[in-house]
């Protein structure tokens, strides 16, 4: 579990491998995603850093909605 003060301060994501954050956790779920592997053939993947770098440009054009439900 990551800690909640640092939730927000990167990407992350699990598999039955563990916790993945940054790079390798876009890496991740951009395996799970329709067209994702041409995104990771490229290695647009890697371009996380920079995108987690620039947030606040990119937080403009995403709704702040409220969380969805946990099932």
């Amino acid at each position: 579990m990551v800690p909640e003060d640092v939730r927000h301060e990167s990407v992350h994501a699990a598999d039955a491998r563990g916790l993945a954050s940054a790079t390798e956790a876009f890496r991740l779920i951009l395996t799970r995603l329709r067209g994702g592997g041409l995104l990771l053939a490229t290695g647009l993947y890697r371009v996380y850093p920079w995108v987690a770098r620039n947030r606040s440009h990119f937080g403009r054009f995403v709704p702040d909605l409220p969380r969805p439900p946990v099932a």
